[in-house]
């Protein structure tokens, strides 16, 4: 029998216990954070934000699907208070303390990236907020935790580039499909909750 989708309260004492792999810190390599939003209301399923990148021409991210988030800057006191910045920029969201920090990642395999290291941190919201996308936002979607488990959520996205094409692991949801970095990170948050994406078909 396959274990339940993780409820608040399991998110929150795993999640709360884990020692994050952080990175070293190194001069050459931008540090960026993202903020993983969990909304659990009192009546409904658990589910996490994810936000659809706006096409822009010169974005390696361009209409990818991806958690709130992006570069590290000055002002910002530490990572976590990237995130929560971020988040306000792009979607008018208000954050609190994160609930924890994940595993930093390093590499994004995108060559039209430079090193980066993406630190992930989880935020928990106790009803679904209104959201305002700025310009860097084509839009919002609230996703069950449930589906994001659930065989039928795992496909194969290929991606071509430069005249080459790679298949990439990924879960779709309508029509919004999460591949890459994001499902890598993902992928980690579900191990930590001892739980297992699907592979696909």
């Amino acid at each position: 029998m396959e274990p339940a989708a993780p409820s608040m309260a399991e998110i929150r004492a795993k999640l709360g216990a884990h020692a994050p792999k952080l990175a070293e810190p190194a001069a050459d390599v931008f540090a960026a954070a993202v903020a993983i939003a969990f909304c659990a209301p009192r009546e409904g399923e658990v589910s996490l934000l994810f936000i659809e990148r706006a096409l822009r021409e010169g974005d390696p991210w361009s209409g990818h699907m991806a958690f709130p988030g992006g570069r590290r800057d000055r002002a910002d006191s530490d990572l976590a208070a990237t995130a929560a910045r971020e988040a306000q920029e792009e979607v008018g969201l208000r954050l609190g303390a994160p609930l924890a920090r994940l595993d930093d990642f390093e590499n994004t395999r995108n060559p039209r990236v430079p090193p980066l290291v993406v630190s992930p941190f989880v935020y928990e919201l106790g009803r679904l907020p209104e959201l305002a996308p700025n310009r860097e936002v084509q839009s919002t979607v609230w996703i069950p935790v449930p589906w994001l488990l659930h065989p039928d959520a795992a496909v194969d996205y290929r991606f071509e580039r430069e005249a080459q094409s790679f298949v990439f692991p990924a879960l779709r949801y309508g029509r919004y499909t999460v591949w890459g970095l994001t499902y890598r990170i993902l992928v980690n948050l579900f191990a930590l909750l001892g739980r297992e994406l699907r592979p696909a078909p």
